[in-house]
Protein backbone atom coordinates (compact mmCIF):
# COMPACT_ATOMS: atom_id res chain seq x y z
CA UNK A 1 0.00 0.00 0.00
CA UNK A 2 1.38 3.34 -1.13
CA UNK A 3 2.25 6.06 1.80
CA UNK A 4 0.68 9.14 1.93
CA UNK A 5 4.08 11.19 1.67
CA UNK A 6 7.26 9.04 0.97
CA UNK A 7 10.54 10.92 0.42
CA UNK A 8 13.72 8.77 0.03
CA UNK A 9 17.60 10.42 0.16
CA UNK A 10 16.45 13.97 -1.25
CA UNK A 11 19.45 15.81 -1.60
CA UNK A 12 19.30 19.53 -2.71
CA UNK A 13 22.57 21.27 -3.75
CA UNK A 14 23.67 24.50 -5.09
CA UNK A 15 27.11 23.65 -7.13
CA UNK A 16 28.99 21.44 -4.52
CA UNK A 17 27.27 22.83 -1.66
CA UNK A 18 24.62 19.98 -0.17
CA UNK A 19 21.85 21.93 1.51
CA UNK A 20 19.57 19.54 2.55
CA UNK A 21 21.40 16.34 2.86
CA UNK A 22 19.52 12.38 2.62
CA UNK A 23 16.09 13.68 3.50
CA UNK A 24 13.56 10.91 4.22
CA UNK A 25 9.88 11.19 5.05
CA UNK A 26 7.33 8.58 5.58
CA UNK A 27 3.55 9.29 6.33
CA UNK A 28 1.25 6.85 6.32
CA UNK A 29 -2.06 8.95 6.12
CA UNK A 30 -3.30 12.53 5.39
CA UNK A 31 -2.55 14.70 9.06
CA UNK A 32 -1.45 18.16 10.12
CA UNK A 33 2.27 17.95 9.75
CA UNK A 34 4.45 20.15 11.25
CA UNK A 35 7.89 21.63 10.00
CA UNK A 36 10.34 24.05 12.48
CA UNK A 37 13.58 25.17 12.38
CA UNK A 38 15.73 28.16 12.60
CA UNK A 39 16.21 30.72 9.89
CA UNK A 40 18.53 29.71 7.22
CA UNK A 41 18.17 26.10 8.24
CA UNK A 42 16.39 25.09 5.04
CA UNK A 43 12.63 25.03 5.75
CA UNK A 44 11.57 27.06 2.54
CA UNK A 45 13.81 25.30 0.47
CA UNK A 46 12.59 21.89 1.47
CA UNK A 47 9.36 22.85 0.32
CA UNK A 48 10.12 24.80 -2.84
CA UNK A 49 11.62 21.08 -3.53
CA UNK A 50 8.24 19.36 -3.38
CA UNK A 51 6.68 21.66 -6.08
CA UNK A 52 9.93 21.64 -8.48
CA UNK A 53 10.76 25.20 -7.80
CA UNK A 54 14.18 24.81 -6.27
CA UNK A 55 15.97 26.49 -8.80
CA UNK A 56 14.78 29.52 -7.14
CA UNK A 57 17.01 28.99 -5.52
CA UNK A 58 19.99 28.25 -7.76
CA UNK A 59 19.49 25.02 -6.34
CA UNK A 60 18.94 21.26 -7.91
CA UNK A 61 18.22 18.39 -6.42
CA UNK A 62 18.36 14.54 -6.82
CA UNK A 63 15.78 11.83 -5.19
CA UNK A 64 15.56 8.16 -4.63
CA UNK A 65 11.40 8.49 -4.38
CA UNK A 66 9.23 11.38 -3.83
CA UNK A 67 5.14 10.12 -3.55
CA UNK A 68 2.58 12.43 -2.43
CA UNK A 69 -0.47 10.63 -2.13
CA UNK A 70 0.30 7.87 -4.85
CA UNK A 71 1.56 9.93 -7.42
CA UNK A 72 5.42 9.70 -8.17
CA UNK A 73 5.56 11.14 -11.78
CA UNK A 74 3.79 14.26 -11.40
CA UNK A 75 3.90 14.50 -7.34
CA UNK A 76 3.90 18.55 -7.63
CA UNK A 77 1.05 18.85 -9.17
CA UNK A 78 -0.45 17.51 -6.58
CA UNK A 79 1.15 20.00 -3.94
CA UNK A 80 -0.36 23.82 -3.56
CA UNK A 81 2.32 26.19 -1.40
CA UNK A 82 1.14 28.79 0.32
CA UNK A 83 3.98 31.50 0.43
CA UNK A 84 5.70 33.18 3.36
CA UNK A 85 5.71 36.85 1.96
CA UNK A 86 2.42 37.72 0.47
CA UNK A 87 2.98 41.23 -0.86
CA UNK A 88 5.72 39.76 -3.32
CA UNK A 89 4.33 36.66 -4.18
CA UNK A 90 1.03 38.68 -5.82
CA UNK A 91 1.40 39.73 -9.18
CA UNK A 92 1.28 43.88 -8.90
CA UNK A 93 -0.27 44.50 -12.50
CA UNK A 94 -3.36 42.50 -12.72
CA UNK A 95 -5.93 43.04 -10.09
CA UNK A 96 -6.95 39.88 -7.82
CA UNK A 97 -9.94 38.60 -9.77
CA UNK A 98 -7.35 37.82 -12.85
CA UNK A 99 -5.12 36.09 -10.43
CA UNK A 100 -7.78 33.55 -10.38
CA UNK A 101 -8.50 33.19 -14.04
CA UNK A 102 -4.80 32.52 -14.15
CA UNK A 103 -4.44 29.99 -11.46
CA UNK A 104 -7.66 28.53 -12.87
CA UNK A 105 -5.86 24.80 -13.83
CA UNK A 106 -9.16 22.94 -13.73
CA UNK A 107 -10.79 25.33 -17.02
CA UNK A 108 -14.17 26.45 -14.95
CA UNK A 109 -16.30 28.45 -17.16
CA UNK A 110 -16.84 31.80 -15.67
CA UNK A 111 -19.59 31.25 -13.75
CA UNK A 112 -18.52 28.24 -12.30
CA UNK A 113 -15.52 30.04 -11.28
CA UNK A 114 -16.99 32.85 -10.01
CA UNK A 115 -18.99 30.99 -7.80
CA UNK A 116 -15.68 28.92 -6.60
CA UNK A 117 -13.97 32.20 -6.36
CA UNK A 118 -16.67 33.28 -3.87
CA UNK A 119 -16.66 30.17 -2.14
CA UNK A 120 -12.80 30.63 -1.84
CA UNK A 121 -13.18 34.17 -0.55
CA UNK A 122 -15.70 33.26 2.04
CA UNK A 123 -13.26 30.45 3.57
CA UNK A 124 -10.38 33.07 4.26
CA UNK A 125 -12.70 35.67 5.72
CA UNK A 126 -13.00 38.03 3.08
CA UNK A 127 -16.58 38.57 2.53
CA UNK A 128 -16.34 41.86 0.48
CA UNK A 129 -15.44 39.99 -2.52
CA UNK A 130 -16.79 42.32 -4.92
CA UNK A 131 -14.68 45.61 -3.88
CA UNK A 132 -11.57 42.94 -2.82
CA UNK A 133 -11.28 41.31 -6.92
CA UNK A 134 -11.34 44.80 -8.54
CA UNK A 135 -8.14 45.78 -6.51
CA UNK A 136 -4.62 44.95 -6.89
CA UNK A 137 -2.12 43.85 -4.28
CA UNK A 138 -0.94 46.98 -3.35
CA UNK A 139 -4.13 47.89 -2.26
CA UNK A 140 -4.47 45.19 0.31
CA UNK A 141 -2.52 44.48 3.77
CA UNK A 142 -0.24 42.37 4.27
CA UNK A 143 -2.92 40.07 6.11
CA UNK A 144 -5.71 40.40 3.16
CA UNK A 145 -2.70 39.40 0.70
CA UNK A 146 -2.34 36.19 2.64
CA UNK A 147 -5.78 35.27 2.75
CA UNK A 148 -5.92 36.02 -1.07
CA UNK A 149 -2.93 33.59 -1.75
CA UNK A 150 -4.41 30.83 0.70
CA UNK A 151 -7.96 31.08 -1.41
CA UNK A 152 -5.35 30.79 -4.62
CA UNK A 153 -3.84 27.66 -2.79
CA UNK A 154 -7.29 25.76 -2.48
CA UNK A 155 -8.75 26.60 -5.77
CA UNK A 156 -7.32 23.62 -7.94
CA UNK A 157 -7.83 21.44 -4.93
CA UNK A 158 -5.05 20.05 -3.55
CA UNK A 159 -3.85 16.55 -2.42
CA UNK A 160 -1.33 18.03 0.32
CA UNK A 161 -0.70 22.12 1.14
CA UNK A 162 2.41 23.51 2.11
CA UNK A 163 1.67 26.42 4.48
CA UNK A 164 4.90 28.41 5.12
CA UNK A 165 4.50 30.68 7.31
CA UNK A 166 0.94 31.32 5.95
CA UNK A 167 0.02 33.00 9.47
CA UNK A 168 2.90 34.75 10.30
CA UNK A 169 1.87 38.45 8.84
CA UNK A 170 -1.77 38.14 10.39
CA UNK A 171 -2.56 39.69 13.68
CA UNK A 172 -3.89 36.79 16.60
CA UNK A 173 -7.62 36.58 15.87
CA UNK A 174 -7.04 35.97 11.72
CA UNK A 175 -4.04 33.34 12.84
CA UNK A 176 -6.95 31.21 14.62
CA UNK A 177 -9.35 31.83 12.11
CA UNK A 178 -6.68 30.62 9.41
CA UNK A 179 -5.93 27.47 11.33
CA UNK A 180 -9.62 26.72 12.06
CA UNK A 181 -9.97 26.84 8.06
CA UNK A 182 -6.17 24.92 7.38
CA UNK A 183 -8.00 22.24 10.08
CA UNK A 184 -11.29 21.86 8.49
CA UNK A 185 -9.67 21.62 5.03
CA UNK A 186 -7.22 18.78 6.21
CA UNK A 187 -10.46 16.93 7.43
CA UNK A 188 -13.40 17.36 5.33
CA UNK A 189 -10.82 17.01 1.82
CA UNK A 190 -9.28 14.17 3.70
CA UNK A 191 -5.65 15.66 2.69
CA UNK A 192 -2.47 16.72 4.84
CA UNK A 193 -1.07 20.34 4.96
CA UNK A 194 2.68 20.39 6.68
CA UNK A 195 2.79 23.65 8.15
CA UNK A 196 6.32 25.09 8.18
CA UNK A 197 6.91 27.92 11.04
CA UNK A 198 9.54 29.39 13.80
CA UNK A 199 6.22 29.37 16.17
CA UNK A 200 7.17 26.56 18.24
CA UNK A 201 3.72 26.70 19.73
CA UNK A 202 1.53 27.24 17.18
CA UNK A 203 2.91 23.62 15.14
CA UNK A 204 3.15 22.35 18.34
CA UNK A 205 -0.73 22.95 19.49
CA UNK A 206 -2.46 22.45 15.90
CA UNK A 207 -0.17 19.67 14.19
CA UNK A 208 -0.20 15.82 14.75
CA UNK A 209 3.47 15.11 13.87
CA UNK A 210 6.21 17.26 14.18
CA UNK A 211 9.38 17.43 12.62
CA UNK A 212 12.62 19.63 13.41
CA UNK A 213 15.08 20.65 10.33
CA UNK A 214 18.71 21.14 11.77
CA UNK A 215 22.06 20.37 10.52
CA UNK A 216 20.98 19.55 6.80
CA UNK A 217 18.73 16.92 8.10
CA UNK A 218 14.44 16.17 8.98
CA UNK A 219 13.99 13.92 11.84
CA UNK A 220 10.76 13.61 13.87
CA UNK A 221 10.27 15.02 17.66
CA UNK A 222 8.09 14.70 20.53
CA UNK A 223 8.30 17.42 21.92
CA UNK A 224 10.46 21.19 21.42
CA UNK A 225 13.24 22.21 23.92
CA UNK A 226 12.25 26.18 23.85
CA UNK A 227 14.91 27.86 25.08
CA UNK A 228 13.64 29.90 28.15
CA UNK A 229 15.62 33.19 26.66
CA UNK A 230 12.61 33.46 24.32
CA UNK A 231 9.99 34.55 27.02
CA UNK A 232 12.09 36.49 29.27
CA UNK A 233 13.43 39.43 27.17
CA UNK A 234 13.28 42.44 29.10
CA UNK A 235 11.60 45.97 28.15
CA UNK A 236 13.61 48.62 26.77
CA UNK A 237 14.24 51.50 29.47
CA UNK A 238 12.24 54.35 29.29
CA UNK A 239 13.84 57.30 27.64
CA UNK A 240 12.43 61.02 28.64
CA UNK A 241 10.86 62.79 26.05
CA UNK A 242 12.72 65.31 24.16
CA UNK A 243 11.82 67.34 21.12
CA UNK A 244 8.92 66.48 18.80
CA UNK A 245 9.93 65.14 15.65
CA UNK A 246 6.70 63.78 13.92
CA UNK A 247 3.27 65.33 14.47
CA UNK A 248 0.48 64.82 12.79
CA UNK A 249 -2.99 66.89 13.21
CA UNK A 250 -6.46 65.55 11.69
CA UNK A 251 -4.58 62.95 9.27
CA UNK A 252 -6.87 60.80 6.84
CA UNK A 253 -5.89 58.95 3.78
CA UNK A 254 -8.85 57.45 1.58
CA UNK A 255 -7.80 55.09 -1.20
CA UNK A 256 -10.59 54.11 -4.33
CA UNK A 257 -13.33 56.24 -1.60
CA UNK A 258 -12.36 54.21 1.13
CA UNK A 259 -11.38 56.16 4.21
CA UNK A 260 -8.42 53.87 5.80
CA UNK A 261 -7.00 56.70 8.34
CA UNK A 262 -9.09 58.82 10.07
CA UNK A 263 -8.94 61.97 11.72
CA UNK A 264 -5.36 60.77 13.78
CA UNK A 265 -3.79 63.04 16.16
CA UNK A 266 -0.47 61.98 17.05
CA UNK A 267 2.87 63.20 18.60
CA UNK A 268 6.43 60.96 18.40
CA UNK A 269 9.44 62.55 20.41
CA UNK A 270 12.77 61.75 19.84
CA UNK A 271 14.32 58.82 20.86
CA UNK A 272 11.13 57.68 21.82
CA UNK A 273 10.08 54.32 21.26
CA UNK A 274 6.39 53.89 20.38
CA UNK A 275 3.75 50.91 19.19
CA UNK A 276 1.33 51.01 16.43
CA UNK A 277 -1.33 47.40 17.29
CA UNK A 278 -4.37 46.70 15.32
CA UNK A 279 -5.48 43.85 13.28
CA UNK A 280 -4.94 43.36 10.07
CA UNK A 281 -6.56 46.22 7.55
CA UNK A 282 -6.81 48.55 10.76
CA UNK A 283 -4.32 51.11 8.73
CA UNK A 284 -1.25 50.44 10.59
CA UNK A 285 0.96 49.70 7.34
CA UNK A 286 -1.38 52.59 4.98
CA UNK A 287 0.01 54.58 8.36
CA UNK A 288 3.51 53.86 7.30
CA UNK A 289 3.44 54.22 3.99
CA UNK A 290 1.86 57.91 4.67
CA UNK A 291 4.65 58.86 6.70
CA UNK A 292 7.29 57.65 4.33
CA UNK A 293 5.79 59.84 1.56
CA UNK A 294 4.60 56.91 -0.08
CA UNK A 295 0.91 58.44 -0.03
CA UNK A 296 1.04 61.89 -0.38
CA UNK A 297 -2.83 62.33 -1.34
CA UNK A 298 -3.76 62.98 2.67
CA UNK A 299 -5.62 65.67 4.15
CA UNK A 300 -4.71 67.21 7.75
CA UNK A 301 -1.38 67.93 8.70
CA UNK A 302 2.20 64.96 8.69
CA UNK A 303 5.04 67.36 9.78
CA UNK A 304 8.50 66.47 10.36
CA UNK A 305 9.92 69.09 12.93
CA UNK A 306 7.24 70.99 12.30
CA UNK A 307 7.90 71.19 8.58
CA UNK A 308 5.08 69.47 6.07
CA UNK A 309 6.59 66.47 5.15
CA UNK A 310 5.29 67.42 1.33
CA UNK A 311 7.86 70.51 1.62
CA UNK A 312 11.21 67.79 1.76
CA UNK A 313 13.15 66.70 -1.13
CA UNK A 314 13.80 63.18 -1.64
CA UNK A 315 17.05 63.10 -0.20
CA UNK A 316 16.59 65.17 2.94
CA UNK A 317 13.50 63.27 4.15
CA UNK A 318 15.65 59.95 3.43
CA UNK A 319 18.47 61.34 5.33
CA UNK A 320 15.93 61.13 8.43
CA UNK A 321 13.55 58.94 7.73
CA UNK A 322 14.05 54.92 7.26
CA UNK A 323 11.45 52.22 6.75
CA UNK A 324 12.12 48.74 7.18
CA UNK A 325 9.57 47.22 5.66
CA UNK A 326 7.43 43.90 6.31
CA UNK A 327 7.97 42.34 2.77
CA UNK A 328 11.45 41.07 2.86
CA UNK A 329 12.00 39.72 -0.13
CA UNK A 330 9.81 42.31 -2.40
CA UNK A 331 11.90 45.23 -0.82
CA UNK A 332 15.29 43.96 -2.59
CA UNK A 333 15.88 43.53 -6.49
CA UNK A 334 15.84 39.86 -7.09
CA UNK A 335 18.50 41.19 -9.98
CA UNK A 336 21.22 42.46 -7.96
CA UNK A 337 23.75 40.93 -5.91
CA UNK A 338 23.03 41.96 -1.81
CA UNK A 339 26.83 44.33 -2.43
CA UNK A 340 25.33 45.94 -5.54
CA UNK A 341 22.11 46.72 -3.92
CA UNK A 342 24.26 48.20 -0.89
CA UNK A 343 26.87 49.80 -2.64
CA UNK A 344 24.65 51.30 -5.48
CA UNK A 345 22.85 53.45 -2.20
CA UNK A 346 25.79 55.72 -2.18
CA UNK A 347 24.82 57.58 -5.35
CA UNK A 348 22.33 58.96 -3.25
CA UNK A 349 24.13 59.79 0.23
CA UNK A 350 26.96 60.36 -1.41
CA UNK A 351 29.32 59.68 1.34
CA UNK A 352 33.00 59.55 0.95
CA UNK A 353 33.11 55.88 -0.44
CA UNK A 354 35.68 54.25 1.73
CA UNK A 355 33.44 55.58 4.34
CA UNK A 356 30.60 54.25 2.98
CA UNK A 357 32.17 50.79 2.29
CA UNK A 358 33.99 50.68 6.03
CA UNK A 359 29.87 51.61 7.50
CA UNK A 360 28.42 48.17 5.28
CA UNK A 361 31.09 46.23 6.69
CA UNK A 362 30.08 47.83 10.33
CA UNK A 363 26.74 47.22 10.18
CA UNK A 364 26.97 43.81 8.65
CA UNK A 365 29.02 42.47 11.72
CA UNK A 366 26.75 44.58 14.14
CA UNK A 367 23.63 42.28 12.69
CA UNK A 368 25.79 39.39 12.67
CA UNK A 369 26.34 38.54 9.07
CA UNK A 370 28.61 37.20 7.17
CA UNK A 371 30.29 39.62 4.13
CA UNK A 372 29.69 36.70 2.02
CA UNK A 373 26.30 37.62 1.94
CA UNK A 374 27.41 40.29 -0.47
CA UNK A 375 28.09 38.05 -3.04
CA UNK A 376 24.36 35.95 -2.99
CA UNK A 377 20.90 36.89 -4.47
CA UNK A 378 18.25 38.30 -1.86
CA UNK A 379 16.25 34.79 -2.75
CA UNK A 380 19.52 32.77 -1.81
CA UNK A 381 18.89 34.36 1.41
CA UNK A 382 17.10 33.23 4.60
CA UNK A 383 14.18 35.52 5.75
CA UNK A 384 16.08 36.37 8.77
CA UNK A 385 19.58 37.12 6.22
CA UNK A 386 17.02 39.72 4.18
CA UNK A 387 15.24 41.49 7.20
CA UNK A 388 18.56 42.39 8.95
CA UNK A 389 20.24 43.21 5.31
CA UNK A 390 17.23 45.59 4.98
CA UNK A 391 18.28 47.18 8.44
CA UNK A 392 21.28 47.51 7.20
CA UNK A 393 20.24 49.44 4.24
CA UNK A 394 18.01 51.98 6.34
CA UNK A 395 20.98 52.70 9.07
CA UNK A 396 23.44 53.24 5.48
CA UNK A 397 21.23 56.84 5.81
CA UNK A 398 22.09 57.20 9.29
CA UNK A 399 18.46 57.99 10.19
CA UNK A 400 16.90 59.72 12.99
CA UNK A 401 13.68 58.10 12.92
CA UNK A 402 13.24 54.39 11.51
CA UNK A 403 9.82 52.98 11.55
CA UNK A 404 9.46 49.11 11.59
CA UNK A 405 6.34 47.51 9.83
CA UNK A 406 6.14 44.07 11.27
CA UNK A 407 10.12 43.32 11.43
CA UNK A 408 10.31 40.21 12.66
CA UNK A 409 6.83 38.30 11.97
CA UNK A 410 7.97 36.08 9.27
CA UNK A 411 11.49 35.21 11.55
CA UNK A 412 11.96 32.21 14.02
CA UNK A 413 11.77 33.14 17.69
CA UNK A 414 15.38 32.13 17.63
CA UNK A 415 16.56 34.98 15.19
CA UNK A 416 13.62 37.60 16.73
CA UNK A 417 15.22 37.59 19.90
CA UNK A 418 18.08 38.66 18.24
CA UNK A 419 16.74 41.14 16.26
CA UNK A 420 15.24 42.61 19.48
CA UNK A 421 18.34 42.51 20.79
CA UNK A 422 20.30 44.56 17.91
CA UNK A 423 17.44 47.23 17.78
CA UNK A 424 17.75 47.81 21.14
CA UNK A 425 21.28 48.80 20.78
CA UNK A 426 21.05 50.28 17.86
CA UNK A 427 18.54 52.82 19.05
CA UNK A 428 20.40 53.55 22.55
CA UNK A 429 23.98 53.83 20.01
CA UNK A 430 22.81 56.00 17.32
CA UNK A 431 19.65 58.15 19.27
CA UNK A 432 17.24 56.30 17.14
CA UNK A 433 13.29 57.42 17.34
CA UNK A 434 11.56 53.98 16.44
CA UNK A 435 8.10 53.62 15.10
CA UNK A 436 7.24 49.89 15.50
CA UNK A 437 4.22 48.25 13.64
CA UNK A 438 2.46 44.85 14.33
CA UNK A 439 0.31 42.87 15.32
CA UNK A 440 1.91 41.09 18.06
CA UNK A 441 1.84 42.73 21.60
CA UNK A 442 4.92 40.53 22.71
CA UNK A 443 7.13 42.34 20.43
CA UNK A 444 6.03 45.25 20.73
CA UNK A 445 6.04 45.11 24.96
CA UNK A 446 10.02 43.81 24.05
CA UNK A 447 10.72 47.43 22.15
CA UNK A 448 8.42 50.01 23.12
CA UNK A 449 7.24 52.27 26.39
CA UNK A 450 4.61 53.67 24.81
CA UNK A 451 1.78 52.11 22.60
CA UNK A 452 -1.31 53.74 20.07
CA UNK A 453 -3.89 51.34 19.18
CA UNK A 454 -5.11 51.35 16.05
CA UNK A 455 -9.05 50.44 15.34
CA UNK A 456 -10.58 50.84 11.43
CA UNK A 457 -7.68 53.88 10.78
CA UNK A 458 -8.24 55.62 14.35
CA UNK A 459 -6.60 55.52 17.21
CA UNK A 460 -8.62 54.52 20.18
CA UNK A 461 -6.39 54.39 23.02
CA UNK A 462 -2.44 56.07 23.26
CA UNK A 463 -0.31 54.96 26.73
CA UNK A 464 2.52 53.32 28.12
CA UNK A 465 2.57 50.13 27.21
CA UNK A 466 1.67 48.94 31.31
CA UNK A 467 -0.85 51.12 31.44
CA UNK A 468 -2.75 50.29 28.08
CA UNK A 469 -1.89 46.46 28.79
CA UNK A 470 -2.75 46.43 32.71
CA UNK A 471 -6.08 48.92 32.32
CA UNK A 472 -7.13 49.02 28.80
CA UNK A 473 -10.07 50.50 28.46
CA UNK A 474 -11.42 49.39 24.86
CA UNK A 475 -13.20 46.18 24.25
CA UNK A 476 -11.33 45.68 20.92
CA UNK A 477 -7.97 46.58 22.82
CA UNK A 478 -8.66 43.75 25.55
CA UNK A 479 -9.31 41.40 22.88
CA UNK A 480 -6.17 42.55 20.61
CA UNK A 481 -3.91 41.57 24.33
CA UNK A 482 -5.54 38.13 24.64
CA UNK A 483 -2.22 35.82 23.66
Amino acid sequence: MEKYIEIKNLIVYINDKILLNNINLDIDKPCKIGLVGKSGEGKSLFAYSLVDSEVEYGAKKIFDKISINGSKNNYAENVSYIPQEPLSSLNPSIDIYNHFIINNKKKLIKKNLNAQIKNLLNEVGLSDYNSLLKKYPFQLSGGMAQRVLIALSLQNNPNLILADEATSSLDTFNQKKILKLLNKICNERDIGIIVISHNFNLVKNFCDILFKIENKKIKKISEFDLDSNLHNSKNIKLNPKSKKIISMDSLSMSIDNAKILKNINLEIFENEAIGILGLSGSGKSTLAKTIIKQYDNYSGELKLYDKEIKDYTYIEYSSIVQHVNQDLLGSLNPKMKIKDILFDLNKLIKKNKDVFNNLIFQYLQKLNLNPKVLDLYPIQLSGGQRQRILIVKSLLWSPKFLIMDEPVSSLDPYVQIEIIDIIKKLKIERNLTLLVISHDINFIKKICERICILENGQIIEDGGIEEIINTPKNKYTKNLLIN
